[in-house]
């Protein structure tokens, strides 16, 4: 049967099409590339567990965020759980909607230069719906922190430019809400603090 010229172009756009298609399939069944480590957990980074640990977590996160305080609890039964096989780093990444939340970052990072980082958190998340600056003094106060060098910490410019750092760079690799979490560089979707635990230790497990 001859073809016609129309029918030719017709099947030369149909072909063109479905290699597309396939081009785009065959492209989004990859697995997404790993971010490497030195890029998603830096020298300022607060980190919990096994330094030398196969498997590591990053979390973005905001003081300030209901869904960041659901999941605290889950994120520390797998460190408390799994201190040795897993290494937990934290990243700053306040959102502006909400109120206080890149202050409550700069008083965390301020605790943190008097190794109470991890305890000043806790206690942000605890009193997230009632953050000021009479809450962080009293929080700051409860920690046993010195207080003058707090309140002088909470104004140097350089710890609202680590925030700042953070938050540019969780923007650079498309990060739109918070909890956001990385496990082993690859971008992690769940929904639960359950789904976290579930995809975490099933990591640690495909270590042993």
């Amino acid at each position: 049967m001859k073809l016609t010229s129309e029918t030719k172009m017709f099947l030369g756009i149909i072909i063109g099409t479905l290699c597309v298609i396939g081009v785009a399939v065959v492209f989004l069944s990859q697995p997404p590339k790993p971010i490497e480590k030195s890029k998603l957990i830096t020298p300022t980074t607060h980190t919990l567990g096994s330094a030398e640990a196969k498997v590591w977590l990053v979390e973005f996160s905001d003081f300030r965020c209901p869904a960041c305080h659901a999941f605290a609890d889950a994120v520390e039964e797998l460190v408390t759980a799994h201190k040795d096989t897993l290494l937990l780093a934290y990243r700053y990444f306040p959102l502006p909607q909400h109120p206080y939340s890149q202050k409550a970052a700069i008083a965390a990072e301020a605790a943190g230069r008097q190794n109470k980082f991890w305890e000043m958190g806790a206690l942000l998340f605890n009193n997230q719906d009632s953050l000021s600056d009479v809450t962080v003094a009293s929080v700051a106060a409860s920690l046993a922190l010195d207080i003058p060098k707090f309140s002088a910490d909470i104004q140097d410019p350089a710890l609202k430019a680590l925030i700042e750092s953070d938050v540019a760079y969780g923007e650079q690799i498309r990060i739109t809400a918070t909890p956001t979490f990385f496990l082993n560089g690859v971008k992690l979707d769940v929904g639960t603090p359950d789904d976290l635990k579930q995809k975490v230790v099933e990591a640690i497990n495909n270590t042993k």
